[in-house]
């Protein structure tokens, strides 16, 4: 029987060269020589295995997926791009998104926009400068009505990559105002404004400023209410993925809803049903963000399997989860939280088992060695992802989330349930009064570890060719490449001289 390196998984491939395509796009005009040399290369070697191996579809698969990602890659921009030929004299919106008080002004989004009159189906971030100390009548769910005195098309590639966020949002336009010119119509909040609405009163009044601000995070993913200095105290420690809804919050909202539903005598498939259903709705509350759909996906997919009675594959999971969120956002690749939220998952898919093996040679204690080898396995994934984004690299988060994630579970149960509780019965939010104390412990360690000044030093600055071809790397290393030692280290060296290339 002849040596298989990779058990062929179409779905992989897929969502692997769908990328590729887009990042190919994205470089073409800045390094066009080096790109079309890695493509031409990559075909060849794909050309190569498919004559060899007798199998076509070895070529057309990926060959196809990536020429469709270059082709949605340009489409994207295309129709980004599309947008009105005047400046409107007045605007009428609404306001979805309010963020911090900085310098006298205050950035807000804004949907349903009506301009001159004309129903537009975009969307617009407005800049508010306060002249008067009105601030405080702007608020998420104000329709509002203004004259701009500054308009334009919004920047697709402002920050020199094209914005997942701008695309997501629709946001095309930009514009200047001050709070004096601005006039209040209605208030107009649907659904997930309410419901995140009355669960931020609720958690106001269990728990401190501080920490119903942190518990809110968690919930919804949403850090607009954390100051600055808060946030960074959980960046810097490495564990500010508890502040962002992913697989952790994901995991344990399922747990939770199993738990409750095997008291229930009731078919798997309404089960199934029930859980879909909720994940739909916590996802839609949560702006849809890539971490909790690429989460709720692989967690509805291991569902699927276990229903069906199907041997489940945790990277073809992981890739239909890909594809599904490439198909409705072509720029993905380029934010920085699908790519942490992706980067995490593959980490522990390619490491976690053989570091696990390993400390377990060193008699470290099994639940001990599994949270270890989870939280080296994510920090070593990550590597690059943190250096080209945030040019720092954190190693005192392996110790971080070792402490702080048993804790957080725990006070992340006792927030969600308390607080899907008190939407119904606001009385019951005073439970959470004992709560404050888990997110004290949590903030304490954060911030002491975070402090630490072995925790963070400088990188340097990698791009989305390194972080590619790193995350190639790691899947040629690990356990699901069944190649021969030496074979490894052949396939890797064209590997680690392009990260070195990439370097300079």
């Amino acid at each position: 029987m002849k040596e298989r390196w990779f058990n062929y998984r179409p779905i992989c491939l897929v969502f692997g060269f769908l990328l590729l395509g887009s990042v190919f796009s994205f470089y073409l005009l800045k390094a066009i020589a080096f790109v079309v040399t890695l493509a031409l290369a990559a075909t060849l070697a794909l050309l190569t295995l498919a004559i060899y191996k007798k199998k076509p579809q070895y070529l057309l698969v990926p060959l196809i997926s990536f020429v469709v990602g270059i082709g949605m890659y340009h489409l994207a921009v295309f129709n980004f791009n599309e947008t009105i030929s005047y400046t409107p004299t007045t605007i009428e919106a609404r306001i979805y998104n309010v963020s911090d008080e900085e310098n006298e002004m205050i950035l807000v989004e804004c949907d349903s926009c009506v301009f001159n009159g004309d129903k537009i189906n975009d969307n617009l971030i407005l800049y508010i400068y306060d002249n008067s100390g009105l601030f405080n009548n702007i608020e998420v769910g104000s329709v509002i009505s203004f004259t701009p005195y500054r308009f334009y098309k919004s920047d697709l590639f402002y920050y020199k990559n094209p914005s997942a966020r701008l695309y997501a949002n629709d946001l095309k336009y930009t514009a200047s105002v001050f709070i004096s010119n601005i006039s209040y119509i209605k208030t107009d909040k649907n659904v997930s404004e309410i419901i995140k609405e009355q669960t931020k009163e609720n958690l106001y009044s269990g728990l401190t400023n501080e920490n119903a601000e942190i518990a809110y995070s968690a919930l919804f993913g949403d850090k607009d209410l954390l100051a600055d200095k808060q946030y960074s105290v959980y960046k810097l420690s490495g564990v500010a993925h508890l502040l962002a809804v992913s697989g952790l919050h994901v995991g344990i909202i399922v747990g939770i809803l199993n738990w409750l539903l095997k008291r229930i005598k009731i078919n798997n498939w309404v089960k199934f049903s029930i859980v879909a259903g909720f994940l739909s709705l916590y996802s839609y509350i949560c702006g849809f963000s890539f971490s909790i759909v690429r989460a709720s996906i692989v967690a509805l997919v291991l569902m699927l399997s276990k229903i069906l009675g199907k041997e489940y594959d945790s990277l073809t999971s992981i890739s239909l989860a890909g594809i599904i969120i490439f198909v409705i956002n072509p720029f993905c690749i380029f934010d920085v939280g699908f790519l942490l939220s992706f980067g995490c998952v593959l980490g522990i898919v390619f490491l976690n088992k053989p570091i696990y093996k390993a400390l377990r040679k060193f008699k470290v204690q099994e639940n001990i060695a599994q949270a270890l080898a989870i939280s080296m396995a994510t920090t070593i994934s990550i590597i690059f992802i943190m250096a080209y984004f945030f040019k720092t690299l954190n190693i005192i988060s392996i110790i971080a989330n070792v402490i702080l994630i048993p804790i957080f579970t725990i006070a992340f149960v006792c927030v969600f349930v308390v607080s899907f509780l008190s939407l119904l019965l606001p009385f019951i939010s005073y439970l959470l009064f004992p709560i404050n104390y888990i997110f004290s412990f949590i903030n304490l360690v954060a911030t002491i570890l975070g402090n630490l000044a072995i925790s963070n030093f400088n990188t340097l600055e990698f791009n989305y060719i390194a972080i590619i071809v790193y995350f190639m790397f790691l899947l040629f290393v690990s356990r699901i490449c069944t190649a021969k030692y030496q074979y490894k280290i052949l396939s890797t060296l064209p590997m680690v001289a392009i990260l070195f290339y990439c370097l300079l």
